[in-house]
C-alpha cells in the first residue's frame, strides 16, 4: 500500500481534486450527516427495544466522543466500543451488562449487514475483474479478519454462558469473577429479550444496509464529480472492498490503508492511480477527518464549557 501511495502522482491529484465543484463536496458533506443522523436513531431504537429511554443527544455525545477515540487508535474500533460501554454506565446508567449488550447487538448488526455486503462484493470482483493473486490474498485475508472479529461477538451476544465456565478457571478474585458473572448473566437475558423481536431486528437490519449503502452512494457521486467512469456497482464493489481493509487493526483510523487500498483496487477497472487517490482522499475527507474534526470540536466545546462552570462557580 505504501509503494502504491508513493507511486501516485501528487501534481496530477491536484489538478483533478481542483475540478471538483465545491457545491458537490457540500452536498456530499451534507449526506455525511445524514450518515451519522442514522446511525445514533439506530442506538436510540436499539436502546428502546432494550427497555432503555435514553435521550438522543447523550447518545450523539456517546458516539462522538467513541468515533474520536477510534480515529486515534488501530481500527476495528475496540478502542472506540469499549469508550461507548463506559459511557453508556456513567452517563446514562446503564448497568454494565445492559451497556455491553448494546454496544455488542448494535456492533453485531452493523458488521453483518456489512460482510454481506463484501461477499455481494468479492464475488463481484473476483468474477468481472482480472484479479492478481495479491488482491486475492489482501481481500480474502481482511474478509477472515473480520469474519473472525463478527464470531467472537455472535458467540458473546448469543451465548455469554460459555465464558462462564472459562471465566470460572481463572485466578482472579472472587469479586472480580461475580461481577463478570453478572455481566454476563444481564447481558444474557437482555439479548434473549431482544432475539423474540424478530421485527424490530430486521427492521435494524435493513437500516444497516441502508447506512452502509449510503457510503457507496457519496463515493459514487465523487466519482462522477472526478469524471471517473464506472458503474454505481463497480465504486460500490470498490468501497466496501476498501472500507473492509481499512478496518484491520493497522494504523490510528485505517489512515493510509484505506486510500492504498482503493488505489489498488481502482487500477485493474482502468482508474488511474492519480484518479483513485483523489477519490479516495475526498471521500477520506468526507466520511473520516470531518467526523473526526466535529467529534474533536464537540469535545474541545464540552471541556470549555466544564472550565466554564469551574470559573463561574
Amino acid at each position: 500500500m505504501c509503494i502504491i501511495l508513493w507511486q501516485a502522482d501528487f501534481s496530477q491529484v491536484f489538478i483533478v481534486l481542483k475540478d471538483f465543484s465545491l457545491e458537490n463536496l457540500l452536498f456530499i458533506c451534507l449526506l455525511q450527516l445524514i450518515t451519522i443522523l442514522l446511525i445514533n436513531l439506530q442506538w436510540h431504537k436499539i436502546a428502546l427495544n432494550m427497555g432503555e429511554k435514553t435521550a438522543l443527544k447523550d447518545l450523539i455525545h456517546m458516539n462522538m466522543v467513541g468515533t474520536f477515540v477510534e480515529s486515534i487508535t488501530p481500527s476495528a474500533k475496540a478502542g472506540g466500543e469499549a469508550t461507548k460501554v463506559y459511557l453508556l454506565k456513567t452517563r446514562m446508567g446503564f448497568s454494565t451488562g445492559k451497556a455491553a449488550a448494546l454496544v455488542a447487538v448494535q456492533k453485531t448488526i452493523s458488521l453483518i449487514a456489512f460482510l454481506l455486503l463484501n461477499i455481494l462484493s468479492m464475488g463481484w470482483f473476483v468474477v468481472s475483474v482480472d484479479v492478481e493473486g495479491l488482491q486475492v490474498k489482501v481481500i480474502f485475508g481482511s474478509f477472515l479478519f473480520l469474519t473472525v472479529v463478527l464470531l467472537v461477538l455472535l458467540l458473546l451476544v448469543l451465548y455469554p454462558s460459555k465464558l462462564l465456565s472459562f471465566i470460572k478457571g481463572l485466578t482472579i478474585k472472587k469479586k472480580w469473577k461475580e461481577k463478570f458473572y453478572d455481566v454476563l448473566e444481564t447481558l444474557e437475558a437482555t439479548v434473549r429479550d431482544m432475539l423474540q423481536q424478530k421485527k424490530q431486528l430486521c427492521g435494524q437490519f435493513s437500516l444497516s444496509l441502508i447506512i452502509w449503502l449510503l457510503f457507496a452512494f457519496k463515493a459514487y457521486l465523487i466519482a462522477k464529480g472526478l469524471n471517473i467512469q464506472l458503474s454505481f456497482i463497480g465504486i460500490a464493489v470498490i468501497t466496501y472492498l476498501t472500507y473492509m481493509i481499512g478496518m484491520l487493526p493497522l494504523l490510528p483510523g485505517g489512515v493510509g490503508t484505506f486510500e492504498g487500498s482503493m488505489v489498488f483496487f481502482l487500477l485493474p477497472l482502468g482508474v488511474a492511480s492519480y484518479e483513485g487517490m483523489a477519490l479516495a482522499l475526498i471521500l477520506r475527507l468526507v466520511t473520516f477527518w470531518l467526523v473526526f474534526l466535529l467529534s474533536a470540536l464537540f469535545l474541545g466545546y464540552q471541556q470549555l464549557m466544564k472550565i466554564q462552570n469551574l470559573y463561574s462557580h
